[in-house]
């Protein structure tokens, strides 16, 4: 009982906890309610259930509940590379913990790395890696760009305007994210406004970094710097603004940035009952209404565990919504498990 390309958690999936013949095949149907979609770090029991044939194989499995994974996103680091960050060793250290965390693939989260100084360069694009290893040993080659100037904003616009695009391996539907990683205020300040405004046209999610390693060396306030990266950053600023003492201190910072950025929602499209459905472990009751030639499913984790009733057909699939039932049900709690007989 497999799904083709979905990252599976089989463990206690409780495989043939919901078992009923199929008179129409001369077979049965079998569900593993707490079959789990493995979305980054988490495990969601969506639920999987699978047709057996009169032979005892497997014709056909299916997970209504499956969707795609808040992941699925378009990730571009903007690393400062000029003179002042120093050592560079930390920093390959840094890019290379924080890539190996992220579930990377063709249909998961892309990345790619922008290095600039006096002006912005790729150290791959988006679609460079298939798997997050062979990103990660990449990322922790990377070899310092080095330059006299910090230009921030162009940085910025190159990665806005090129690593996103979709001839550079940029997706329509993925959730658009740029992490800024920089030592000094930007020789460009002045274009800094107008930058960070046609990323927020795009809908691009911004975290930046400040690093003080430089200012705290050469005993320089790093007032301007912390409030010029913050601007940077998205709303809520405590959410994606970070600042460090040294470049061996981003080490540090890199499991929760990668917790913070793979917290943020993956589909631009992705309505509220279908984000609903991560826990509805589809499967935990079935009955076959031969009639109507339909498999009436239980999913009582869907909404927050008020359940629902999946139909499926042979030419459709239909998972109702939460309101469908509201008038109905009894318990105000939202926490009637419908579906669980």
């Amino acid at each position: 009982m497999t799904i083709p390309n979905v990252t599976e958690y089989k463990q206690d999936m409780n495989a043939g906890s919901t078992l009923i013949r199929n008179d129409k095949t001369g077979g049965f149907l079998t569900c593993a309610p707490l079959w789990a979609q493995k979305c980054g770090t988490m495990n969601y029991p969506r639920g999987l259930c699978a047709d057996i044939n009169s032979n005892f194989k497997i014709s056909k499995a299916f997970s209504p509940a499956v969707q795609r994974c808040g992941s699925y996103m378009d990730l571009v680091i903007v690393l400062d590379g000029s003179n002042s960050i120093w050592p560079w060793g930390p920093v390959q250290d840094f890019l290379k913990k924080l890539t190996g965390s992220l579930d990377i693939g063709p249909k998961k989260t892309q990345v790619s790395i922008v290095q600039y100084g006096e002006d912005a360069r790729f150290e791959f694009k988006l679609n460079a890696f298939k798997t997050t290893a062979e990103a990660e040993q990449f990322a922790e080659n990377i070899k310092q760009k080095q330059g006299r100037e910090t230009n921030t904003a162009q940085g910025i616009n190159f990665a806005r305007e090129n690593a996103f695009s979709p001839q550079n391996g940029g997706r329509p539907k993925a959730t658009k994210v740029m992490v800024v990683v920089t030592d000094g205020e930007s020789h460009d300040r002045a274009k800094l406004p107008e930058a960070i405004l046609e990323c927020e046209k795009e809908r691009i999610v911004r975290f930046g970094i400040a690093v003080l390693g430089y200012y705290n060396r050469e005993q320089i306030n790093p007032e301007n710097l912390i409030k010029e990266i913050k601007s940077i950053a998205s709303d809520p600023k405590e959410k994606h603004f970070f600042n460090v003492s040294s470049e061996a201190a981003l080490i540090e910072i890199a499991s929760t940035l990668k917790e913070r950025i793979i917290g943020i929602e993956g589909t631009s499209n992705k309505n509220e009952d279908n984000f609903l459905l991560e826990m509805a472990q589809v499967g935990f009751s079935a009955h076959f209404v031969p009639s109507q030639d339909v498999l009436m499913l239980g999913a009582v984790g869907a909404y927050d565990w008020a359940g629902t009733t999946v139909h499926k057909s042979s030419d459709k699939i239909t998972i109702f919504e939460k309101k469908v039932f509201q008038d109905i049900l009894q318990d105000r709690n939202d926490s009637s498990y419908l579906g669980k007989l």
